[in-house]
Order: structure tokens, then C-alpha cells, then sequence
């Protein structure tokens, strides 16, 4: 659902955008690159034009993060409902052929990622638009 592909950010409906941020999906780092807080998605892109978009509904729940244990730096959290790379795409694939009701497989479905501003202060201003979209789509949690 999500791979890093090439093509454009968003040009419409931008409510925020936030350089040197650095996007972390599920503990790999993808690089620093530019997120996008937009109407309808949420998107990332690095410094080549590479990137990936989430649409809203995706997004089970988002947070400004200042659990040091959990990870080192303030940052956005996003939990997305899927996974979002090749491989375990095909494995949650070939699991929806199998029972799907064990929490065990609902929890191999989902995908978190972290946006790591270089300007701290910028953590509030993405979660302030992430917010706002919450407004327009309520599968949105703000905690």
C-alpha cells in the first residue's frame, strides 16, 4: 500500500508543510524529507521525490510523542491500519485466507510511523493540522 514512489507532493489543500522532518516506519529510517499535512492525506517526501501518501481513513491514530522510552526524539506518531511495505503486505495477504479474527493478526496489520521534525516547535503545528483534518474525517483519534 505504501512504498516509496515517485511522484509529486501534494499542490492543493496543503495545510501544513514541514521540511527536514524525518519519517521512521516501523523502526527503519526512510530519510529526511518533507511532510505534508493536506486535506485529504497525510504525505512524505525525500529530497529526491520519493515519498509515499496516506489517506486519512488509513490513519487509526495520530499523537505528539514525548515518550523518551519509546523513542528517542519528540515526533508525530501516526499508527496506520495496514502494513505498508511489500513484504508483509503479502504475508497479511495470504493471512486474510486464514481466520482474521485473532488479535495476534490484527495487530501484524498495522504499521507505525514516527515524523521527526528538525525544529521541535514544528511537533505541535503538524499535530494542529492533523487535528483540523480530524474534523472532515472521523476515523481520526487525536490523543
Amino acid at each position: 500500500m505504501v512504498l516509496l514512489r515517485s511522484v509529486p507532493p501534494p499542490s492543493e489543500g496543503v495545510r501544513h508543510e514541514q521540511a527536514e522532518t524525518t519519517a521512521v516506519l516501523d523502526g527503519k529510517g526512510l530519510g529526511a524529507g518533507t511532510l505534508y499535512v493536506a486535506e485529504t492525506r497525510l504525505s512524505w517526501f525525500d529530497g529526491s521525490g520519493m515519498g509515499f501518501s496516506l489517506e486519512y481513513p488509513t490513519i487509526s491514530l495520530h499523537a505528539i510523542s514525548r515518550d523518551f522510552s519509546t523513542y528517542p526524539q519528540e515526533h508525530l506518531y501516526v499508527m496506520v491500519n495496514a502494513k505498508l511495505n511489500a513484504e508483509m503486505q503479502e504475508n497479511a495477504h495470504d493471512q486474510e485466507d486464514e481466520d482474521n479474527s485473532s488479535e495476534e493478526d490484527e495487530s501484524e496489520r498495522i504499521t507505525e510511523i514516527r515524523f521527526v521534525p528538525r525544529d521541535k516547535a514544528a511537533c505541535k503545528s503538524e499535530g494542529r493540522g492533523m487535528a483540523s483534518r480530524q474534523v472532515t474525517y472521523n476515523n481520526i483519534f487525536h490523543i
